[in-house]
C-alpha cells in the first residue's frame, strides 16, 4: 500500500495547513485524493473534527490576506543603461522602503560620440539575463516551508506556500508580488528588450506585470528616497517594523512642481496626483540633455574625452568646465536679480558672445536648440580656441542654459491664480532626470530662487546615482501603481512617445493601451 511521504513534523497549526491542502485536491479531483487521503494519511496526524473540516473547505473561497511588505524586481532599458533593481516595502502609504539590489551597465558608445540604438540593444542582450540572476540572489531568503509532497501549505501561521517561493542556486527565495518594467517613453527596440524580459518573469513567475512611464518614475523618485530613508531609520533603530498603514505620507506630497531634464526631456510639470502631470513648459526642439552633449562634443579637447571611460557627454562639459579643486569648486555666480539681467546678451571679451534662448518672449517654453547653434558657430570661427577660453565657453553656455530652465519656473511659480489656484499652493520643487546630477545646476536653480523672492521653496533632488537612469526608481513608481490598484496586461507594447499630461493626445499615463484596474487588491 503506497503512503504518502511526510517532508516534515507537522506541529499542531500545521495539521490544519496540511489537511487543507489536501481537502483542496480532493475539491478539484475527489474520486482519487479522497481515496488516497483515507487509505494512506496518518489518522493520529490529520484526524480533525468534523466542524474544522468544514470550515477547512470553506476557506478556500475566502480573500486571501494582505502582504505586510511588498517586493518587486524592476527592469530599466530605455535608452543605453541596462538596470535591474530589487525593492522591498511596508504596504500602505508611507511605509518604509528597503533597496536590495540596484545595479547598471552602461553601453559602450565612444566610437559614435553618441548613444547608438543597436548598440545600446546588444548590451542590453548582453547583460540583463545575468542581471536579473544576480537580482534573483538578492531576494529575501524564504522562511522555514511546511509542507507535504502531494499540496502546498498556507501562509498562515509564518510559513510561506510553495508557490510564493522560487529556487535559486539551491535556495528558497521570496517571489516578486509583480514584476515592474519601463514601457516607454524611449528607443522602442531598447525598451522591447527590457519590457519582453519582464514579461517573461510575469508568466513564469505567475504574477502580475507593471508597465510604467520613465518620466512619471523621474517625477516620483523623491518619494523613493524619503522610504529609502524610513527604511534606514528602522534598521538603524532596530525597532519592529510598522507594516501596514504607513503613519505618513509619501513626501513630497501632492502637488509638486516636478522639472525634468534629461537627454530626451525638458519639462515643467505640475505633478498634481499619481498618474495626473500637467505640463506648464516643454523643449520646443532638443532637450537640453541633447545640447550639452552636442556643446561637450565640441568644446571639451578630444584628449579628455578619450581619457574617460565612457561617453557621459554632459557630466564631462561639467567636470571640463569646473576642474576639481583642494578647496571646492568656486561657481562665482551672480544670479540675475530682474528679468532685465536674465535676458542680458553675454559678451566674453574674445570676440564672440552668447545671447539667451527666448530673450524677447514669456512664452511657457524651452528652447535650445538656438543656443547650440551658437556655441557650434563660435567654435567654427575660433578653431585654434585655447582650453581656457573652451572653459570659459563651457561655463556660460551651461549658465545661459540653466538661467533659462529658471526663467520658466519663475514665471510659472508668479502666475499664483493659474491651474485652480494649485501654484499657489507649491512648496517643493522637483529636479529629477539626467540632467539633475550637475550641481551647476542645482547651484543656479537654489541662487535665482533665493534672490527673485522664492526662498520658501524647497529644492529637491535624488541622489546623484538616483538622478540618471536606473531601475530603482522604476520599482519605486510600480509600487506605488500597484498599490494604486493598476496592472498592466501581458499584451502591452513599448511606446516611443508616451505623454504625462491627462489632457494630451493619448490621455497621459493611463491612456495607453493595457491597463486594468483592481479594486481592494494590494
Amino acid at each position: 500500500m503506497r503512503r504518502a511521504t511526510w517532508l516534515t513534523t507537522l506541529r499542531p497549526c500545521s495539521r490544519a495547513r496540511a489537511h487543507h491542502s489536501y481537502c483542496m485536491l480532493a475539491f478539484r479531483n475527489s474520486s482519487l485524493l479522497a481515496n488516497l487521503f483515507h487509505r494512506s494519511a496518518p489518522s493520529s496526524s490529520l484526524s480533525l473534527p468534523l466542524q474544522q473540516q468544514q470550515q477547512c473547505l470553506l476557506s478556500t473561497s475566502s480573500r486571501p490576506q494582505r502582504r505586510q511588505h511588498l517586493l518587486t524586481l524592476a527592469i530599466e532599458t530605455s535608452c543605453d543603461d541596462t538596470c535591474v533593481a530589487v525593492l522591498e516595502k511596508d504596504a500602505g502609504a508611507g511605509g518604509a522602503a528597503r533597496l536590495r539590489f540596484n545595479k547598471k551597465i552602461t553601453s559602450d558608445n565612444r566610437q559614435f560620440r553618441g548613444v547608438h540604438p543597436m548598440t545600446a540593444v546588444a548590451s542590453h542582450t548582453k547583460h540583463l539575463a545575468a542581471m536579473v540572476r544576480e537580482a534573483m540572489r538578492a531576494l529575501p531568503e524564504a522562511p522555514e516551508i511546511q509542507t507535504v509532497e502531494i499540496g502546498e501549505a498556507s501562509d498562515e501561521g509564518g510559513g510561506v506556500s510553495g508557490k510564493d517561493v522560487i529556487w535559486v542556486d539551491g535556495r528558497a527565495h521570496r517571489k516578486p508580488d509583480f514584476i515592474t518594467v519601463t514601457r516607454g517613453p524611449g528607443m522602442v527596440s531598447n525598451l522591447s528588450t527590457g519590457l519582453n524580459t519582464a514579461k517573461g518573469l510575469a508568466v513564469a513567475w505567475d504574477v502580475p506585470l507593471l508597465g510604467v512611464n520613465h518620466m512619471q518614475a523621474h517625477a516620483l523618485t523623491p518619494r523613493l528616497v524619503t522610504s529609502l530613508r524610513s527604511g534606514d531609520d528602522q534598521q538603524r533603530q532596530q525597532n519592529v517594523i510598522v507594516t501596514g498603514e504607513g503613519n505618513s505620507k509619501p513626501a513630497p506630497t501632492f502637488p509638486f512642481l516636478s522639472l525634468l531634464v534629461s537627454g530626451g526631456h525638458s519639462l515643467l510639470v505640475l505633478s498634481r496626483s499619481l498618474n495626473d502631470h500637467a505640463i506648464l513648459a516643454e523643449a520646443q526642439n532638443i532637450a537640453i540633455g541633447d545640447m550639452l552633449d552636442k556643446c561637450a562634443r565640441e568644446i571639451v579637447p578630444p584628449s579628455e574625452v578619450a581619457a574617460g571611460d565612457n561617453v557621459m557627454y554632459g557630466p564631462l562639459l561639467e567636470r571640463f568646465a569646473f576642474p576639481d579643486s583642494p578647496n571646492g569648486i568656486n561657481y562665482d555666480y551672480d544670479p540675475p536679480s530682474t528679468r532685465a539681467d536674465e535676458i542680458k546678451i553675454y559678451d566674453s571679451g574674445y570676440g564672440w558672445t552668447l545671447t539667451p534662448p527666448l530673450f524677447g518672449t514669456t512664452k511657457m517654453a524651452y528652447e535650445f536648440a538656438g543656443l547650440n547653434g551658437q556655441v557650434l558657430k563660435i567654435l567654427l570661427e575660433h578653431s585654434d580656441m585655447a582650453v581656457p577660453e573652451r572653459r570659459l565657453l563651457a561655463r556660460h553656455a551651461m549658465r545661459l542654459a540653466f538661467e533659462h530652465l529658471a526663467s520658466r519656473l519663475l514665471l510659472a511659480l508668479s502666475k499664483n491664480s493659474g491651474e485652480n489656484g494649485l501654484l499657489r499652493d507649491i512648496r517643493t520643487v522637483v529636479v529629477a532626470g539626467g540632467v539633475a546630477s550637475n550641481r551647476y545646476l542645482m547651484h543656479i536653480l537654489r541662487a535665482v530662487l533665493d534672490v527673485r523672492g522664492y526662498g520658501h521653496i524647497e529644492l529637491v533632488c535624488p541622489p546623484l546615482h538616483l538622478c540618471t537612469d536606473n531601475a530603482a526608481m522604476i520599482a519605486w513608481t510600480g509600487m506605488e501603481m500597484y498599490e494604486a490598484g493598476w496592472r498592466s496586461e501581458l499584451d502591452i507594447l513599448a511606446i516611443r512617445k508616451w505623454p504625462l499630461d491627462p489632457d494630451s493626445e493619448g490621455g497621459g499615463i493611463l491612456g495607453a493601451p493595457g491597463w486594468t484596474k483592481v479594486e481592494g487588491e494590494s
